[in-house]
């Protein structure tokens, strides 16, 4: 019976939870790949967390993560400390060393991948990377072998478990945005510091990740044009639901004939969809391919065990490997040698979802529509629910396609009007 040791470097939250999967699940593991995956050796810098993990099983404890590298009988290194540094650093120390990686951290791949899969490459190891998007949901296994034979044509993500909370809290309870985001923090589903999170910078590690599987293209999270939540009231979520739609944060990417659409923000999605019905930190990636169709992934997409599950996913499939003595499968990415063209957001094309606070006085919606027009913006629907003469009052447009660009110039100037009390909110449509 062969066994395959395992390092771990890393003992925070989803730490734990991969602690525990190999404690509770010894037994199902080996019976169901008849592979000895042993964990030898768990690393952290802080001395609570190794004190505390003295308590869960019989291994190696240690605050040096170079006792975990430079360790021989180590087949496999866990990273789990997140951040791009000192995470890159000993990856890269690991895949010299000629250790298997795998790891959670979806800030180093999306924006270091080319360092690492070409080192990991020449080195013949593999890097896991199951984990770093969708928490459980088994998306990259899906995209890099399930849907191999498809060319994606769409993906739309909800990729954010905390920021899918605080909008059905929102959507649920009529709370404001600061009152849901506390509840979150409460409940351990946001941090104490959620900027990542609720700015949409999370979600846009997340679909550099996919595009780079999706499409052969590298994309820097920084070229993905994203917008938060923060700016979303009760008030739109009301309307909204209202007009038969659901706000979400999505991930959107979208394959042109020659070009790509890549962008994270706050979107309008008709309310009878499956995505408008995934709740709380749940997450769900629709994917479309040119032969497999339409396919809706779902689950927990954060979370100690989901995670670690993921986690374990890619070390038993690398153990399994290395027990058999079976080539490690190359982590192969086909990228053209044409530099990715991403389409210019003010280019795009798409419905929208406007919300005016203006005095309620006689000419007004007519100089708002003619503005509009001016740029080409053409109106589908409105909606003036309350009535308080020489009083700001809420005003919801819905228009048919428009180009971003001119939809820009179009608020800009409407901002300006002296009847205007506050700013015009713009999200925006799909589907």
């Amino acid at each position: 019976m062969k066994t395959i040791n395992v390092g771990l470097i890393g003992a925070g939250t989803i730490g734990k939870g991969v602690i525990e999967a190999f404690i509770e699940n010894q037994k199902s593991i080996f019976a169901k790949t008849g592979v000895d995956v042993v964990l030898k050796t768990v690393c952290d810098r802080d001395e609570n967390m190794r004190n505390e993990v003295r308590t869960l099983g019989d291994f190696h404890i240690t605050a040096d993560a170079y006792e975990v590298i430079n360790d021989e009988t180590i087949s496999i290194v866990i990273e789990l400390i997140g951040g791009i540094n000192p995470a890159k650093e000993l990856i890269l120390s690991a895949i010299k060393k000629k250790k298997h990686v795998v790891t959670a951290n979806k800030a180093l791949i999306s924006e270091n991948w080319k360092e690492i899969f070409s080192l990991a490459n020449q080195h013949k190891v593999a890097v896991g990377f199951e984990a770093s998007v969708g928490g459980g949901i088994p998306v990259i296994k899906t995209l890099r072998e399930s849907f191999v034979a498809n060319n994606i044509q769409v993906i739309y993500g909800i990729l954010n478990g905390t920021t899918n909370f605080i909008l059905t809290t929102m959507a649920e309870h009529g709370s404001s945005f600061e009152q849901a985001l506390l509840k979150a923090q409460k409940k351990g589903i946001a941090e104490s510091n959620p900027g990542l999170d609720i700015s949409g910078k999370d979600s846009a590690y997340k679909l550099s990740i996919l595009s780079m599987i999706s499409f052969g293209v590298a994309v820097s999270p920084d070229e993905i044009y994203t917008e938060g939540i923060e700016d979303i009231t009760p008030q739109d979520i009301k309307y909204a639901e209202k007009l038969g739609y659901s706000i979400k944060l999505l991930a959107i990417a979208k394959k042109n004939t020659d070009s790509l659409q890549l962008r994270v923000h706050p979107t309008l999605i008709s309310s009878g969809s499956l995505l408008a019905n995934v709740k709380g930190e749940d997450n769900a990636i629709f994917i479309k391919g040119d032969f497999v169709g339409e396919s809706l992934l779902y689950g927990k997409g954060a979370g100690r065990r989901p995670t670690a599950s993921s986690v374990m996913s890619d070390v038993l499939e690398i153990a399994e490997s290395v027990a058999c003595g079976c080539a490690i499968k190359p982590n192969k990415f086909v990228f053209s040698d044409e530099p990715a063209k991403i389409v210019n957001l003010g280019e795009l094309d798409i419905c929208y979802y406007l919300r005016f606070s203006v005095i309620d006085k006689p000419g007004v919606l007519a100089k708002i529509a003619s503005i509009l027009a001016e740029h080409n913006i053409s109106i589908s629907g409105m909606s003036q629910e309350e009535r308080k003469r020489g009083q700001s009052v809420p005003v919801i447009m819905l228009t048919h396609n428009a180009e971003e660009g001119e939809m820009r110039k179009a608020i800009n100037t409407i901002d300006q009007m002296e009847v205007v009390t506050s700013k015009t909110v713009v999200i925006r449509i799909e589907g």
